[in-house]
């Protein structure tokens, strides 16, 4: 039984509120877009874990007491902060046209392929470090052109595989792939690197655990509900109906609507701020710990954890619970992307305030702030990182690849800006201009949000009925 999707308007409050398509024949209860859910955890999973572990081992690879073994190798290296923010300087150059190759060809080699480069790339840093730093830098290069189509192919997936009443739900389970891998990473990095084994095994299990990855992802996964050999009748007409698209069109990209939409600028607004605090986080908050909150790089690991972990459980939460919001009509889909984005933002902005203010006879006092911080932030999961599939699901690899572009461009900032201001890494002073900057920023990105973003599908997506405008 289907219900049709309907609007109710409300004539005292002056706005009108969707009513999610019910669909009670959904097929079984672990289907096919479970498994391509699972998998692309696992995606997100392994891709941030080898893109963040040079965060944690760049500490081993520096300091020659952190490991009983002599003969593993350290080096005397300036320019550290360069090799943390090299990743990004191609990473962001291919996200638009990965979306648009994902959308026109579909994602599931595209990621294949690049997903094994990434294997090749993380696994040979341990032989570039001993050529130079700029070895490293070569890389990290590679590693951000091969996950380049990482995030954009993924949200090509979310855009064919993700019904409209699991949204939030599914989307925020693949996106604790991002907390969990790493957690998974600080863990695994921090106790090799004060092992025997050194700092060199973290690079070379990440890189086989990533390629386990890949067989699975080449004998699994699949493009779109449409080609998948073994959907049921009622997964497949479920999804479609759900996402309105049930003829498989490959209508030409409104790059001009897309570049001239105020409610996608406001998403890209809200998801900078996001990224710009999810940087500093994972490439510059084990710095602080070791250096100002004189962390040794074991705990600064298992303590670095606590964020993340905080993050992952919060936004598994917050899936079902803003899907629940929204089918309930308790908000309108617009109000409650705009909830969770401002609350998370204000609250991660009030957090990095405090935090700045503490100094070093205060460490655990650190941790705490930093772990209810990430908590609270990520909020944000259900507000401007799912916002775009709302706008357009049909080209979600596309809008996506245009927000990453300009995310990753914003990532490459927080550790210049560190390597600007922070001239003394034991500084309290120097600190609190990063921390204060970081809440800056999330302020203006959610206030921007806040008041330009929509909830309703927008009419370049497609010749599909479209939503009605949510307004407030």
């Amino acid at each position: 039984m289907i219900k049709k999707r309907a609007s109710v308007v409300d004539t005292n409050e002056n706005h009108v509120q969707e009513k999610d398509t019910i669909i009670t024949d959904k097929g079984p209860t672990i289907g096919c877009r479970h498994v391509q859910a699972i998998l692309l955890f696992f995606a997100f999973f392994f891709g941030l874990g080898s893109r963040t572990n040079l965060s944690v081992a760049i500490v081993a690879m520096t300091d020659n007491t952190t490991s009983p073994n002599p003969d593993v190798p350290t080096y005397n290296w300036t320019n550290t902060s360069v090799m943390l923010s090299a990743f990004f300087w191609s990473y962001i150059s291919l996200q638009i046209l990965s979306g648009y190759l994902g959308k026109r060809y579909g994602p599931k080699y595209f990621l294949l392929v690049t997903s094994i480069i990434n294997c090749l790339a993380v696994g040979l840093i341990p032989v570039a470090a001993k050529i130079s730093s700029y070895g490293v830098i070569v890389c990290r290069v590679v590693q951000g052109l091969a996950q380049g189509f990482l995030d954009p192919s993924i949200h090509v997936m979310l855009g064919t595989w993700i019904p409209n009443e699991e949204k939030s739900t599914l989307c925020n389970f693949i996106f604790a792939g991002i907390f969990s891998g790493t957690i998974f990473t600080s863990v695994l990095t921090g106790y090799l690197s004060t092992s025997w084994l050194g700092w060199p095994w973290s690079f070379y299990i990440l890189a086989m655990l990533n390629f386990v990855w890949c067989i699975f992802w080449g004998i699994f996964g699949q493009n779109s509900p449409a080609t998948h050999p073994r959907i049921t009748k009622e997964e497949k007409k479920y999804i479609q109906r759900s996402l309105q698209q049930e003829v498989e069109d490959k209508l030409p990209t409104p790059w001009l609507q897309i570049f001239t939409s105020v409610p996608f600028y406001a998403t890209m607004a809200g998801y900078i701020g996001v990224i710009l605090g999810h940087t500093l986080l994972t490439t510059e908050i084990p710095t602080y710990l070791a250096k100002v909150m004189n962390f040794k790089l074991k705990e600064n690991a298992l303590l670095n954890t606590l964020p993340t972990l905080a993050g992952a459980l919060v936004g598994l939460a917050t899936g079902p619970l803003s899907d629940w919001i929204i089918v309930k009509g308790y908000l309108t889909r617009l109000n409650a992307r705009r909830m969770f984005h401002v609350l998370g933002s204000f609250g991660g902005a009030l957090f990095y305030v405090w935090l700045s203010f503490l100094n070093s006879s205060q460490p655990y006092t650190s941790v705490v702030l930093i772990t209810l911080g990430s908590g609270i932030f990520s909020l944000v999961l259900a507000g401007s990182n799912v916002n775009h599939l709302d706008l357009s699901p049909k080209f979600a690899g596309i809008t996506f690849g245009i927000l990453s572009s300009a995310g990753g461009i914003a990532s490459t900032f927080p550790p210049l800006l560190v390597q600007w201001i922070v001239l003394d890494q034991t500084s309290t002073d120097q600190w609190r201009i990063v921390f204060l900057a970081s809440a800056g920023f999330y302020v203006a990105g959610a206030l921007i949000f806040y008041f330009f973003a929509s909830a309703s599908r927008q009419p370049w997506d497609g010749p599909e009925e479209k939503d009605a405008e949510e307004r407030n």
